[in-house]
């Protein structure tokens, strides 16, 4: 017996308190899903994961990333060649050696703030008592069935949590005891939502199911419980008929769905439920994202009757004396906007007001035993994939059947054993039989014949998962009750020999040596070194793909510390280096085979850099893989995706949310219209200007006061000072609008920047005190008093606009010290005071306790409602004269005088640097003003920062998800039906795998509308014409051939996919005009009439006029004569500029197009005519023109 070696206590910095900053920034994006609760319980937790191969490897590295206080590992079996293959921490060197051992450096290397150790020898009850939680991973030979229900009993016991998670072959599964009433603080994880009241009801309860609404009104003698589902459904509609009065026609009847029926009936006094009373809440927006069982803190609603009473919290229907407390919610079946809480019977009718917060509360959840739950399993639902109805529970019969075959042998069944499989479907065969259900013996001849394999991609999949479950241990979090299963074995055909015994062995066991060579010899493109890109090479590393072929990687970031918690093939050394040199070598140490094909990039992909992935780099590739962070760079790739045809393979995660989605060209919706929706459109401008109603109003606002005060007024004095007065103006008259602002910035950092001082930093932060929170709010006031009502006579002050509050300046009140205080430091950065340090807070305080407070002057304040259009700022003559005379003004500067600057680069990651600070400060003043509830430094972070909460283990999951759809693309699997879109839910246990959608086509149709016109409303018709009909994305207009701008016209409307009837009315590259149509037989009208009246003409003064007239005309004739016969490349050049690929044989143009209308077919039966109510939209595919 080996005792368990005490953990050594590893720290990369001696000094204490530099180790504590770094493990802070270093866990801050990490922060931004678990939240402070969360961390703190994590640096409690003691783990221990049994078992080193693919699962155990992936549960510990995302176990030590995160930092749980101890992780000891365990497994004493000898390294064998095929580990290599799952296991990114073993190399050839390795082989022969305990697992444990030969992974123990690189483990303990992940984060030196963890207890890490390594046990050997027997695991016995003492040892599994030093755990809060227990992780098995894979079936080894050393823990048979028998000797887990025996662990989880140890742990049971001793309240530790047993989780043991396997692998055999494309399966996976996980069982999870948290034994007796485990506490779950947060179920999901997700933000605390807040509400906005605009109604408070009293109405009947709504009915819970039809049942209710059936023995509420039908004779006693009724067996509602014995009716089938189409007899309630027609009994419902006879009570609405009969009691309510109402009144459908048969197929309205057929249509009625059962949740409509009870919709009727609750909004009929006849019908409605009369045994209990409700309080029915409407909200401001479209949606309030509630559930039922959720609570609700409700707050400044004003009833005809006071509250009375001192409960904290109502259960839903509960009988409440007060409407200012915390209910537990019941939400509307089809009304999104609407809740319903409590008995509030006896307070009266609605006045006004209201704000709610959503409050998590503890729920509890008991556990049973692995040895119950392996014949009695509680499977989780939140699998879902309709192709495989069903399948969990053959999953779990096949999982059970190889324990007991693993048992009775002491080993699992050998690779592609038919004997063995045989006797496998046989114990699954009596099992199915006891449970009276079918079998499919073909998946359990697989789990059994593939049961020793594994492939990185599915060990990335449950790694992720049972790290995230171990966390679960602080309460955050669901955890999974009891068994999940997932499988992916429609990749497996029969496979292959099963003889390799290298680290690509099981990949060619499972899939054949075809499928190995074709991934070995694959040219692909990685874009994208991040927490995403990190996870895809060691993907990539572990099944050498590329290896013989071209690796191409790019990225162009550095390592910073805040990626160390997440982007596992960085450590500390590598702090400062580029993520692309850094993570290629790491992948090369983890399979040197890598080294021949890596191809690393240190640049962005972006149009710029087309002349470094030129056309014959994206011709050559095969396939690309996005590991990107941001909307713009993924629609780009997109883009050269589908013009070169080249599959996708997309990914994002969101804390502990994730989805992939792969995009083949001609068979799947592209990218950009198949990605998932964003979180709206930003915040409308009038909410954050003058009405926010949530904190994030206010720190977004702080955001764009930030960028305006500190950025964009140094950056035009910098402007000038480095460009000179002349060109300065020049940008300045090139567009009037932007140029004032920049005239006025400018001038006024000219002044500030010859006083620089701490007085003038400390002055500048006290008036921006004073013009925002005190002068703007009493404008807002004085121009909308509390008693103001709208248009239609309803208070002005309501639902999402709080009445505001001025801020009056107080030098002892702390948090406008602080504020001015941090507004001083990035001023005295900007203008180059703090060079000696930054002041301190008692010399702001000292020097703005002594400015005089100005007295208030009222402005003019106009606000614009949410939903209505923007009126586009004019530029009146007032403001023509004010450009004038600042133009004089800043032409008259001698900018050789002019001391630099430096414009304040807003950076989120700094903490001395007072950047967050004053956002939090500037955001919480802000919401002083509105009554809103203040946010710490990290919210405000987060939020001003656009920091994605980010952790490893969803990053794991999913790019295993995208792998599996890689291997899909190297079998040549053509059935785009076998493919999938997952989405998954690490918080709560989702994988949904969908079938990809098809290409979205463009098709023709008739928009109608109306507008109104001169006081009429008019009805309008817009034909939608699509040529060629059902277009995709993935189609062009290819025309070969160099030639002029007229043939390329005939060659376009003559092209094969194009209908008859059309016109080229122009060309565009971008936004530079290539060609615009003219009719020709104007100018020669006009041209004509000029020379017959030049022939009449006496004077010669006539004569002269005419003939200009006739020179003009012919000038155009000429000019369009000559633009039909220009080259379209030289043309092209010299309007959208060169290629940034020289090389490149052609160039893309969109082409508007007209039609004749009076064309027999759909266009005339559809729009007999045309005119400024009836027009036609022409939508046609880009034109791809091979000029080369």
């Amino acid at each position: 017996k080996t005792k368990a070696k005490p953990p050594k206590k590893r720290y990369s910095n001696t000094n204490m308190s530099e180790e504590k900053k770094e493990v802070k920034e270093d866990l801050s994006r990490m922060k931004g899903a678990y939240g402070e609760k969360m961390i703190k319980k994590l640096k409690t937790m003691k783990v221990a994961v049994f078992g080193l191969r693919g699962s155990g490897i992936e549960t510990a590295k995302n176990l030590l990333l995160a930092g749980p206080h101890t992780v000891m590992v365990h497994d004493d079996e000898l390294v064998q060649a095929v580990d290599l293959g799952a296991n990114f921490y073993l190399n050839e060197s390795d082989v022969g050696k305990p697992r444990g051992a030969a992974c123990e450096k690189e483990l303990a290397d992940i984060n030196p703030n963890t207890y890490f150790s390594v046990h050997t020898g027997e695991i016995t009850a003492d040892l599994l008592k030093q755990y809060s939680t227990v992780v098995f991973t894979d079936l080894q030979s050393q823990w048979p069935m028998s000797k887990l229900i025996e662990f989880d009993k140890i742990c049971t016991e001793n309240g530790t949590k047993f989780i043991w998670s396997s692998i055999f072959g494309m399966h996976t599964s996980i069982f999870s005891n948290f034994g007796k009433k485990h506490e779950i603080f947060d179920k999901d994880g997700a933000p605390e939502r807040s509400i906005v009241v605009t109604s408070v009801e009293s109405v009947p309860a709504p009915y819970e199911k039809i049942d209710d609404f059936l023995l509420a009104h039908l004779p006693s003698y009724f067996d509602v419980k014995k009716m089938g589902y189409s007899a309630k459904k027609e009994w419902g509609v006879k009570l609405l008929e009969e009691k309510a009065g109402l009144k459908f026609d048969d197929k309205r009847k057929k249509s009625l769905t059962v949740g409509e029926i009870l919709d009727y009936a609750e909004g009929n006094p006849a019908t409605a439920n009369k045994g209990k009373m409700v309080g029915k809440i409407t909200t401001a927006g479209e949606r309030h994202l509630l559930a039922s069982g959720d609570h609700i803190k409700l707050e400044e609603i004003q009833m005809e009757k006071k509250d009375s009473g001192n409960v904290d919290t109502y259960k839903y229907g509960e009988k409440a004396t007060s409407i200012n407390a915390t209910f537990e919610i019941k939400v509307h079946r089809t009304n999104p906007r609407t809740f319903f809480i409590g008995d509030i019977s006896g307070l009266g009718s609605y006045v006004q007001g209201g704000i709610g917060s959503q409050k998590k509360v503890s729920v509890w959840m008991d556990y049973e035993s692995l040895e119950q739950q392996l014949y009695a399993p509680t499977i989780e639902a939140g699998v879902q994939n309709f192709m495989k109805f069903g399948v969990s529970t053959m999953l779990h019969t096949g999982l059970v059947a190889l324990m007991q075959f693993h048992e009775a042998k002491k080993e699992l069944p050998a690779i592609l054993d038919k004997a063995d499989a045989d006797k496998v479907v046989q114990y699954a065969k009596k099992l199915a039989e006891e449970k009276g259900m079918g079998l499919d013996e073909a998946l359990v001849t697989k789990m059994a014949k593939f049961a020793r394999t594994e492939t990185n991609a599915i060990a990335a999949i449950n790694g992720g998962f049972v790290a995230q479950e171990a966390m679960k241990q602080t309460g955050k979090y669901t955890p999974i009750n009891q068994f999940i299963h997932f499988d992916a074995f429609e990749l497996v055909g029969d496979g292959g020999k099963g003889d390799r015994k290298d680290r690509y062995g099981h990949y060619a066991t499972l899939f054949g040596e075809e499928f190995v060579e074709k991934a070995h010899k694959s040219n692909y493109f990685l874009v994208g070194c991040g927490a995403l890109g990190c996870e895809f090479l060691k993907n990539i590393a572990m099944m050498g793909l590329g290896c013989k072929g071209k690796i191409n990687i790019t990225d162009d970031d550095v390592i910073e510390l805040s990626n160390l918690s997440r982007q596992f093939l960085f450590r500390r050394k590598h702090v400062g280096k580029l993520k692309s040199e850094s993570s290629a070598g790491v992948a090369c140490e983890m399979n040197p085979e890598l080294k021949g094909g890596m191809n690393v990039h240190k640049i962005r992909v972006e149009p710029k850099t087309e002349n470094v992935f030129t056309n014959k780099f994206w011709t050559d590739l095969d396939f690309v893989i996005n590991a990107l962070d941001n909307i713009h760079a993924r629609v780009y790739m997109d883009g050269k995706c589908i013009l070169h045809s080249k599959p996708l393979f997309e990914s994002g995660t969101l804390g502990t949310q994730a989805n992939s989605s792969v995009h083949i060209p001609h068979k799947t919706p592209s990218y950009a219209e198949g990605a998932p929706p964003g979180e709206g459109q930003g915040i409308a401008m009038c909410t954050m200007t003058n009405f926010p109603y949530e904190s994030l109003h206010c720190i977004e606002w702080s955001r764009a006061m930030f960028g305006q005060m500190f950025e964009d007024g140094p950056a035009a004095y910098e402007d000038l000072r480095k460009a000179g007065v002349e060109k300065f103006l020049e940008k300045c008259e090139a567009n009037e609008g932007e140029g004032l602002a920049k005239l006025q910035s400018a001038l006024k950092w000219a002044a500030l920047a010859k006083k620089s001082s701490l007085e003038t930093c400390v002055q500048l932060a006290f008036d921006i005190f004073i013009e925002e929170y005190r002068n703007k709010v009493k404008d807002l006031i004085s121009c909308y008093p509390k008693d103001t009502k709208d248009k239609n006579g309803t208070p002005f002050w309501r639902g999402r606009k709080r009445f505001p509050y001025p801020q009056e300046w107080d030098s002892s009140n702390d948090k406008y010290v602080d504020f001015i205080w941090h507004t001083a430091c990035i001023f005295a950065d900007v203008l180059g005071v703090s060079k000696d340090g930054y002041p301190t807070k008692a010399a702001c305080a000292e020097i703005a306790a002594k400015i005089d407070v100005p007295e208030w002057k009222a402005k003019k304040v106009e606000v614009e409602e949410e939903g209505e259009e923007k009126k586009k700022p004019t530029f009146s003559a007032e403001d023509m004269n004010l450009f004038e005379k600042l133009k004089e003004d800043v032409s008259k500067i001698d900018v050789s005088s002019l001391p630099a600057i430096s414009p304040g680069d807003f950076e989120k990651d700094d903490d001395s640097n007072h950047h967050i600070d004053w956002i939090t400060s500037s955001a919480n003043l802000r919401a002083d003003t509105r009554k809103i509830k203040n946010e710490d430094r990290h919210k405000c972070r987060m939020i001003a920062g656009r920091i994605i909460a980010a952790i490893a283990t969803t990053t794991a999951s999913i790019t295993g998800f995208v792998f599996l759809e890689v291997y899909k693309h190297l079998l040549g699997m053509e059935d785009i039906n076998k493919f999938n879109w997952n989405t998954i839910n690490l918080a709560t246990n989702i994988i949904i795998s969908e079938m990809p959608a098809d290409p979205k086509q463009k098709y023709s149709w008739v928009k109608k509308g109306e507008r109104e016109d001169g006081g009429k409303i008019v009805k309008t018709e817009a034909a939608i014409i699509a040529v060629p009909e059902n277009f995709t994305c993935y189609d062009f207009i290819d025309i070969k051939g160099d030639m002029s701008l007229g043939q390329l016209a005939k060659a376009i409307t003559s092209h094969e996919k194009l209908q008859g009837g059309l016109t080229v009315t122009g060309m565009f590259a971008g936004k530079a005009s290539i060609y615009e149509s003219t009719d020709i037989s104007i100018y020669e009208k006009k041209k004509e009439t000029a020379l017959k009246r030049l022939a009449k003409a006496k004077s010669a003064g006539h004569k002269r006029i005419f003939k200009q007239h006739a020179d003009t005309a012919q000038k155009f004739i000429d000019a369009i004569k000559a633009q039909e016969t220009k080259m379209i490349s030289e043309t092209y050049f010299k309007n959208a500029g060169p290629l940034a690929d020289p090389n490149q044989p052609f160039f893309m143009l969109d082409v508007s197009l007209d039609i004749d209308p009076n064309l027999p077919g759909w266009l005339r039966s559809r729009l007999p005519k045309r005119d400024d109510t009836h027009t036609i939209d022409i939508q046609t595919p880009k034109v791809r023109v091979w000029y080369k």
